[in-house]
C-alpha cells in the first residue's frame, strides 16, 4: 500500500477531534497532519493531546480560513515528507467517519491519477435545509462552470494524489472558496473526478460549522457573480450611449440608429472583455488573441439571439418578451465560452 496522510485543517477543535484521531490511529487511518488555524488559548489542551499521540501539529498565529489551512498542510507535506503519495483531507468537527476516510484513501490508492470525492447523500430528514440548499446551488454552478455532474460539491473528505500537490497550491482563496475553486482548476485541467458515497452525518444540526453565510457564500459564487455584474453593468452602457449617441451625436435621425448602435455595442463590448479579462477571470495570456477569441464569441451568441428570437417570433408575445429568456440562456453560454476559450488560462 502507498503511504498517505489525513490531513485535517482545525479551528476552535473539541473532543470530537480528538476522537477521531484516536479511533483513525487505532483502525489505521494515519498518520494525522492537523493544521491549528488560529484556534484560541481554550484549545490548546487538545492540541497538546494529539501531540502527545504523535500527531504532527502546525499551526497558524491567526485565522487564515479553510483553504489557507489546506495549502499549509499540502506545501508542508510537498516539501517534508517526499515518500507520501496522497493526501486525504478531512474536517474537525466530526462529521466524516473513519471508515469512510479508509474508504477514499483506498480509492485514491487505486486511482493515482484521479481526484477522489467523499459524497454525501442530501436526501434524509435529517439533512440541515441550509446544508441541502446550498449544495443544490454549487453543484448546479458547478455544472453550468464546468459541464461536470457532480453530487457533493462541498464535501471536505477528498483524496488528493501527489501529482496534484502544486496545483492546489496555487489555487485562489484562502477560506471556503477554495474548496470550489480547486474543482474548477481540477475541472479545467481535465482531471477525472471518482466519487465515493460515505455516510451523512450532521451533529446538532451543523451548528459547529464557522461557514459565514453572506461573505463565503459571495467568496464561492465569485467568479458567475462578477461575470454576472459585468454583463449588467455593460447592458447598462449599451443603453446610455445609444441613446447619446442617437439623441445626442446624430441628433435624433433615423438613418443614423444603425451606426448609434453599433458604436454604442463596441463600447459596452470593449467594457465587457477588460473587466472579464481583469476581474472576473484574472486571465493571463495574449490579449490579442483573446480579442480576437472574444469578438468570435461577442458576434457569434448576438447571431444566435437574432436567429433564436425570429425562430421564435411566431409565439402570441411581444418579441421584446421573447428576447428575455433566449438572452438569459444564451448568457449561460456566453459565461462558458469566456471561461473555457477565452479566458482560459
Amino acid at each position: 500500500m502507498s503511504e498517505t496522510i489525513c490531513l485535517i485543517p482545525a479551528y476552535e477543535p473539541d473532543e470530537k477531534l480528538l476522537k477521531l484521531v484516536r479511533e483513525g490511529l487505532s483502525a489505521g487511518a494515519g498518520p494525522f497532519l492537523i493544521v491549528d488555524d488560529g484556534s484560541s488559548e481554550s484549545c490548546g489542551e487538545v492540541f497538546s493531546e494529539l501531540e502527545a499521540m504523535g500527531v504532527t501539529v502546525l499551526r497558524h498565529e491567526k485565522n487564515m480560513g479553510k483553504g489557507a489551512a489546506l495549502k499549509t498542510g499540502i506545501g508542508y507535506v510537498a516539501e517534508n515528507l517526499p515518500l507520501v503519495t496522497g493526501i486525504v483531507t478531512a474536517d474537525a468537527d466530526g462529521q466524516h467517519k473513519v471508515s469512510d476516510i479508509i474508504r477514499v484513501r483506498d480509492e485514491m490508492d487505486a486511482r493515482p491519477s484521479e481526484l477522489i470525492l467523499g459524497v454525501r447523500s442530501f436526501t434524509g430528514d435529517g439533512v440541515p435545509r441550509r446544508s441541502r440548499t446550498g449544495n443544490r446551488l454549487t453543484t448546479f454552478v458547478f455544472r453550468l462552470m464546468t459541464g461536470i455532474r457532480l453530487s457533493d460539491t462541498q464535501t471536505g473528505l477528498r483524496g488528493i494524489p501527489r501529482m496534484y500537490f502544486e496545483t492546489a497550491l496555487k489555487v485562489e482563496g484562502g477560506r471556503y472558496e477554495y474548496e470550489m475553486n480547486f474543482l474548477l482548476d481540477m475541472a479545467a485541467a481535465n482531471v477525472h473526478f471518482t466519487e465515493v458515497p460515505i455516510e451523512t452525518v450532521y451533529i446538532e444540526n451543523n451548528k459547529s460549522s464557522h461557514f459565514r453565510v453572506i461573505r463565503d457564500s459571495f467568496l464561492i459564487y465569485r467568479r458567475p457573480l462578477t461575470f454576472a455584474l459585468s454583463s449588467l453593468s455593460c447592458s447598462l452602457i449599451d443603453i446610455v450611449a445609444f441613446a447619446l449617441f442617437s439623441g445626442v451625436l446624430f441628433s435624433g435621425r433615423d438613418s443614423m440608429i444603425i451606426p448609434a448602435t453599433v458604436m454604442a455595442r463596441v463600447l459596452s463590448g470593449l467594457t465587457n472583455f477588460i473587466l472579464n479579462k481583469l476581474v472576473t477571470f484574472r486571465a493571463r495570456g495574449h490579449s490579442l488573441i483573446q480579442t480576437v477569441k472574444y469578438l468570435a464569441l461577442f458576434v457569434t451568441v448576438m447571431l444566435l439571439s437574432g436567429a433564436f428570437v425570429s425562430l421564435l417570433s411566431f409565439l402570441p408575445a411581444p418579441r421584446w418578451l421573447i428576447k428575455i429568456p433566449v438572452d438569459l440562456c444564451l448568457f449561460f453560454v456566453n459565461y462558458v465560452g469566456q471561461k473555457k476559450w477565452v479566458f482560459k488560462n
